[in-house]
């Protein structure tokens, strides 16, 4: 079941604390999975897949694509299996069915799962509680589950809606950004989510989420809100919330010191064999899928630069490419020192096509001058020409 309308109050009272991720974006990342939430969803599924033997094989089928789908994303899952529930935990019809769920053909998904070469725990409590320790210790960047219980389990992200073929983004809870945005400690967040109710207790009967919120804010604990309710029929006779409070502070969870997590090559054959010869799966869809697996998987090559032949000067009448002047003649922009756009200046052009102005000299005989501009006088008188003999 997880926490009552949880997700409601996170949309409306911290929404900076939610990220939209493209689901590539988990790329390198280790995520861990609660199994027995997918296991559920699967299990539940209209109309369920079967073999010829009407053997239901909804589960498997579907935990394959979507393990596959992870993969083909460059995501490293890590599944982790229910264990042995706490005694106080409140069984409901919804939470049986997703109890039942995570015992029925697990064999048959550790078998697929070894094959592919992921990783699985096996919890000693509620898979949440081991996931969460997972991500607290480092080994795992966040827990992947659509139950919002992992988050008063101490999971510092908890990602939702990490489905194949679905078309959405991923939405990730950010813990730290939800406390500070609350202005709440990680103790009183437990406290709301016993108060919104919770797996392990029943609730105090609130008039909406805010509400909750709103006491916690203003008396700082369950324990004090307890003693201000007037109307004593609104408490449930075993609402044993100091029980809770303690489940979900200190669960029992894996020894996650003692785990090693190792990603290998799938086996493809014995995948095949086992998934369409022994479950008889389509063989022809598996074997597409997994050949679309490792076509993801294969390392790009990458492109190397082509080297550019070196240019001739002389000119070849079977070269295809027209050769440029500039391959003849090298040319040299010029470059303002201005700043913004370049101006362009004038060429000056060669000299041998300059001309001089010639000076206007009068009519007649022509007069030389010094180079005071005086015209040199001459032994004739003026008038008088000067007769060869």
């Amino acid at each position: 079941m997880g926490i009552t309308k949880l997700a409601k109050l996170i949309d409306q009272e911290a929404p900076d604390s939610i990220s939209l991720f493209s689901p590539r974006e988990y790329r390198g990342r280790v995520l861990a999975i609660d199994a027995s939430v997918a296991i559920y969803q699967f299990n539940s599924a209209i109309p369920t897949i079967q073999n010829r033997y009407g053997e239901d094989l909804s589960v498997l089928q579907g935990m394959f694509y979507r393990t596959v789908y992870m993969l083909e994303n460059g995501i490293k899952p890590v599944y982790v299996f229910e264990g042995q529930p706490p005694a106080l935990k409140h069984r409901k019809e919804n939470t049986a069915g997703k109890s039942n769920a995570g015992h029925k053909g697990k064999n048959d998904l550790e078998t697929m799962l070894k094959y592919l070469g992921v990783p699985y725990i096996q919890a000693t409590g509620e898979a949440e509680a081991t996931c969460a320790a997972l991500v607290k210790h480092g080994l795992a960047w966040g827990t992947v589950t659509e139950d919002m219980d992992a988050l008063p389990f101490g999971s510092t992200r908890l990602i939702r809606n990490l489905k194949a073929n679905d078309g959405r983004n991923v939405k990730e809870y950010n813990l730290p950004k939800l406390l500070k945005q609350l202005n709440l400690s990680m103790e009183q967040f437990v406290e709301l989510c016993i108060l919104l109710g919770c797996d392990y207790c029943e609730k105090i009967k609130f008039q909406g989420i805010k509400k909750a919120l709103e006491l916690m804010h203003k008396h700082g604990s369950i324990k004090n809100i307890v003693k201000t309710i007037k109307q004593k029929n609104h408490i449930p006779a075993d609402f044993c919330y100091r029980e809770a409070i303690e489940l979900f502070l200190r669960p029992s969870v894996t020894d996650v010191s003692l785990v090693q997590l190792n990603w290998k090559d799938p086996d493809e054959e014995k995948l095949i064999q086992f998934l369409s010869h022994e479950k008889h799966l389509n063989e022809t869809k598996i074997r597409t899928k997994l050949e679309k697996l490792r076509s993801a998987q294969q390392p790009k090559a990458k492109k190397t630069p082509k080297k550019r032949a070196a240019q001739s000067s002389v000119f070849d009448p079977n070269d295809q490419k027209q050769q440029k002047m500039t391959d003849f003649f090298t040319t040299k922009k010029s470059q303002s020192s201005l700043p913004g756009p370049n101006k362009q200046k004038q060429t000056k052009k060669p000299d041998f096509f300059k001309t001089k102005k010639s000076q206007k000299q009068p009519q007649g005989r022509t007069e030389n001058k010094d180079l005071s501009g005086n015209i040199p006088s001459t032994s004739s008188s003026p008038g008088c020409s000067q007769s060869t003999r």
